[in-house]
């Protein structure tokens, strides 16, 4: 008499009838999103250079991702839920349920211009040229305005330090997220907050900071 054994499980891989949880790998976020865990009383270990770990109490997989990518694993069906910033599920235009806020990472996407050029309005920006790492949810907020002047405004994506674009001439503008300005002080920039992370009323209300 023969009994079939379970073909062992690859190092780094899920049960299947695991959940499968995505959790940013590094940063902020990652610090932030294990704390909570830990709170929660999920047991995990993460094993050096791997990006998934077995929940101990529960039938859960963590997988740590980049933060900018969970939203598509998500939508795609790679994994079943994930926690990322609500401006990376927007960027990523997927379809995905928005549970629930958890109170951390907030932060404003903002038009940030330099003030010497003396800009009050959003509006002066259409026509000219906007770096930022969100060129969709950017593309979507100039469309009215580049519609309504006749113009178009030229979004060119950068991974990060959109700040320094307009120092090098490289932008008249930027957009990107805002948590404390304390970068936007040293670059001398003005700031037209465009859309809330957190979903609410959008102000075009202009801060120097």
């Amino acid at each position: 008499m023969s009994t079939e054994s379970k073909p062992a499980q690859r190092k780094g891989s899920s049960p299947p009838e695991n959940c499968r949880f995505a959790i940013p790998k590094k940063g902020r976020l990652n610090q932030k999103v294990v704390e909570m865990l830990n709170g929660a009383g999920i047991e995990f270990r993460r094993e050096p250079r791997l990006d998934v770990a077995l929940c101990k109490n529960l039938p859960m997989t963590l997988v740590f991702l980049p933060a900018a990518d969970i939203a598509k694993y998500v939508g795609e069906g790679n994994v079943d839920m994930g926690i990322t910033g609500l401006d990376v599920v927007r960027e990523s235009m997927v379809d995905v349920d928005h549970v629930m806020d958890l109170g951390f990472g907030k932060c404003k996407l903002c038009v940030q211009a330099p003030v010497v050029d003396g800009i009050t309005e959003a509006k002066a920006l259409a026509g000219g040229r906007i770096v930022t790492s969100f060129p969709e949810l950017t593309k979507q907020f100039f469309k009215p305005l580049d519609e309504e002047k006749g113009v178009t405004t030229s979004v060119k994506f950068v991974s990060g330090s959109v700040e320094a674009a307009c120092g090098l001439g490289l932008a008249d503008a930027v957009v990107d997220l805002v948590e404390t300005g304390t970068t936007m002080r040293v670059s001398s920039i003005i700031l037209f907050f465009i859309q809330p992370l957190i979903p609410g009323s959008v102000s075009m209300t202009p801060h120097t900071i």
